[in-house]
């Protein structure tokens, strides 16, 4: 949301939080600088679709991240403490 949390907590309730993080889960990210998958994903269509004879052709919508899908499979959040991360 473009703040430190702690601001962040001191503007908006915890409910307000809750019904925001739900709605990012069925819709997507809020705000349209975190759309860039939007145009990433474009891209990767369009250089997908110029380098391959692939029929069907790919659709922008094959690129997308599944906002409100099941995780990746063996991926579990919970035991993921960012630990390996550089």
């Amino acid at each position: 949301m473009g703040m430190p949390v702690a601001e962040m907590l001191r503007r908006i309730s915890g409910r307000e939080l809750a019904e925001w993080a739900a709605f990012e889960e069925l819709y997507g990210p809020v705000g349209i600088e975190a759309r860039l998958d939007r145009a990433a994903a474009l891209i990767a269509e369009r250089l997908t679709n110029s380098l391959t004879k692939q029929r069907p052709r790919p659709k922008v919508e094959d690129f997308l991240p599944a906002w409100g899908r099941t995780p990746v499979e063996g991926y579990d959040r919970e035991e993921d403490d960012g630990q390996d991360l550089p």
